[in-house]
């Protein structure tokens, strides 16, 4: 479990809460007294502060300090992901993925790993190409699947092999295709 250390100084000041506060529940985090980080972050998140938000959601998920309850991890992942947070938009819709603490549901899934994976988050890029292969969630389509898991490993994801298995099972005109979608991917990604 790894928690955030950066703090959004903005959000501290408008709520009348010091920066000191995020830091203090880091640190209490990192002796493994999730109690008080807990008691740290939660005022935080619940005025908007990301990174709070999503070691909340961490702290639930683990059942850290609390005990664990994936409904609610869901929910700091989600309000921390609508604030445009990468990490917290893949882990909810790994969540949504498997059905933890939401009902699963593969389209928003796709939906929320598209979000982190145009932020250039590699994990959420090679789970969106394989839903793209499997078909869940969306259609099954071998262009999209490889443009996506083009983006992970240029993100610094592994694909294991994955990619350069479905590009030797492409045909030539699929192949042209799949390199144009790509470039249209890596240009929104800002990926070279």
């Amino acid at each position: 479990m790894k928690f955030r250390a950066s703090a959004a100084v903005l959000v501290l000041i408008s709520a009348g809460l010091s920066a000191g506060e995020f830091q203090d529940g880091v640190d209490a985090a990192a002796r493994g007294d999730y109690e008080t980080a807990l008691g740290h972050w939660r005022p935080l998140a619940e005025v908007g502060h990301v990174d709070a938000q999503f070691n909340m959601g961490l702290l639930y998920d683990n059942g850290a300090g609390v005990g664990r309850d994936l409904a609610q991890a869901a929910a700091w992942y989600r309000r921390a992901a609508e604030a445009g947070d990468r990490t917290a938009q893949s882990y909810l819709a790994e969540m949504y993925a498997r059905g933890h603490g939401v009902e699963r549901n593969f389209s928003e899934a796709v939906e929320w790993y598209r979000k982190a994976a145009l932020q250039r988050d590699g994990k959420a890029a090679y789970n969106l190409g394989i839903l793209y292969a499997s078909g869940r969630g969306v259609p099954v389509d071998d262009i999209y699947a490889y443009a996506w898991l083009s983006v992970a490993e240029a993100s610094g994801q592994s694909t294991n092999g994955v990619l350069q298995t479905m590009a030797s099972g492409m045909s030539g005109a699929r192949k042209t295709q799949a390199e144009a979608l790509r470039k249209e991917l890596f240009a929104k990604c800002g990926l070279h």
